[in-house]
């Protein structure tokens, strides 16, 4: 009888011995030299494969000295043919990778993996808090102040986003800019890259005499870049404008531009960013309206960045003894939650 529980007790062991390195070889590369790295495999771009293991921060290594990859995550792969799978790496010798697609396999050659990643979440949030201020004293007493919010939420193919912007300038006790700008967006990707979208927005000056500006429009855009580094999108469209500047009310159609441009740049922790919107009013006198936002944020602590920005503001037909153009060099802190 104890032969018998000590026979199972071993066969027991052996059979968990045998499943355990299956399982740590379950994400893994294997080098041409015969290393081998486990780890999660975040991304194929460039020539390089991304992977991330349990004992480091993610790294890349050349695809040219990548043997084969085993990992049980589902991948959006692209081969150089132009051909586009959703597929998992299941391992592969003397320069094959064999591919698991929908419980079937596809052999192809290392060579043919042009990229790959991970499919996008149906769900995703981005929020940024930035704080600047420049405090002076001396010769010249002054304050300013620049409080900036936005969220970016994403659900299957629908997106939306936010942005607050609160800028409080005071030189020798007189208020030189109190302004207060909301933005919202949405748009729906009909057809990858392709989007429709709706703008709204509300802005308000008194010290440049702008009591009040509303807009609200349409939009056609397009994604030119999207993934995990860089994201650059483009929208135009049409809308309709009221607003009332020094105690004149005036209203009527515009035409809207919008553009963003963000890019995390490579093997750094540097993010570079460029905003920009253009209101044309097609009434009265023709104002434009040009808003840009340009700068960097370098990664301090976890979720903490510090930031450095130039915003540009711009009319070509501003409130009487107002000045056409407005630029801010702007340096903070901020958060990414």
């Amino acid at each position: 009888m104890n032969i018998k529980f000590q026979n199972c007790v071993f066969l027991l062991l052996a059979i968990g011995s045998f499943l355990l390195p299956c399982d740590s070889m379950a994400e893994q590369i294997v080098m041409k030299n015969g290393d081998i790295i486990s780890g999660q495999v975040k991304k194929i771009e460039d020539g390089e494969l991304f992977i991330e293991p349990e004992y480091a921060d993610e790294f890349a290594v050349d695809m040219e000295v990548v043997e084969s990859i085993r990992s049980s995550t589902l991948y959006e792969i692209e081969m150089a043919d132009g051909i586009e799978v959703v597929a998992k790496f299941a391992g592969g010798t003397d320069g094959r990778q064999v591919l698991t697609v929908e419980n079937e396999e596809l052999d192809v050659s290392m060579s043919e993996l042009v990229e790959a990643s991970e499919p996008e979440k149906w769900y995703d949030r981005t929020s940024h808090f930035d704080l600047n201020m420049v405090w002076n004293g001396g010769n010249t007493d002054s304050r300013n102040n620049l409080l900036f919010f936005d969220t970016m939420l994403k659900t299957g193919d629908h997106r939306q986003r936010f942005e607050l912007t609160v800028r409080r300038d005071e030189t020798d006790g007189d208020s030189t800019k109190e302004q207060d700008l909301f933005r919202y967006g949405y748009n729906w990707i009909f057809n990858e890259p392709w989007y429709l979208g709706i703008t709204a927005g509300f802005e308000r000056d008194p010290v440049r005499e702008l009591d009040y500006r509303h807009v609200l429009g349409a939009l056609l855009g397009r994604d030119i870049l999207n993934d995990r580094k860089k994201y650059f999108t483009i929208s135009a469209g049409f809308g309709y404008t009221r607003e009332e500047i020094g105690e004149e009310k005036d209203s009527g159609p515009s035409a809207l531009w919008h553009l963003r441009y963000e890019h995390d740049l490579k093997d750094s922790d540097i993010e570079f960013f460029h905003n920009q919107t253009l209101i044309f009013q097609s009434y009265g006198n023709h104002n434009s309206i040009l808003k840009t936002n340009t700068g960097f944020r370098f990664d301090l602590l976890k979720d903490l960045y510090a930031n450095v920005s130039l915003r540009y503001d711009y009319e070509t037909d501003p409130a009487p003894g107002a000045e056409k153009n407005d630029s801010t060099l702007v340096v903070g802190l901020g958060a990414e939650f």
